[in-house]
């Protein structure tokens, strides 16, 4: 195990190599729901009616747009205040809890296909990815206030 005494921009830094080399793959996005629904198989009601052609794009959109984020991006701010809200308890009603299995989800994911995996990876990937998720959970209610 390598020594986890990393700055957060170090942290950011190897997650998203990470998530860069892992996303190459062609079928990242197609695993990635596959590893999702394995989770958590109700999550599959949510994507009843859904085109995954465009379902697989928005995800690689998506996650390019967290990992701006987390260097301060302002349109990646934007964005992620944006999809906060369609995924609210108005909108698509993704309950907080769900992200636990999207954040997992995702690692799993990565260490599929990340060709330089190294298990301090998850560690890195579950903490900076926790900072744009929790601004999403910290909004799901919002409307309602």
């Amino acid at each position: 195990m390598r020594e986890r005494k990393k700055t957060w921009d170090q942290k950011v830094m190897l997650a998203e190599e990470s998530f860069l080399r892992a996303r190459n793959n062609i079928t990242f996005a197609k695993r990635f729901y596959q590893n999702l629904f394995l989770l958590n198989p109700e999550i599959q009601d949510y994507f009843k009616n859904t085109d995954f052609k465009y379902q697989e794009k928005a995800l690689m959109n998506g996650l390019n747009i967290l990992f701006s984020y987390l260097h301060k991006d302002e349109f990646a701010r934007t964005q992620v205040s944006r999809l906060s809200k369609v995924h609210n308890i108005d909108g698509l009603k993704i309950h907080p809890y769900l992200y636990y299995y999207w954040i997992e989800a995702l690692i799993i994911t990565i260490q599929e296909f990340d060709t330089s995996w190294h298990d301090d990876l998850a560690y890195y990937l579950r903490e900076v990815i926790n900072y744009p998720i929790s601004f999403f959970t910290s909004q799901y209610f919002i409307a309602h206030e």
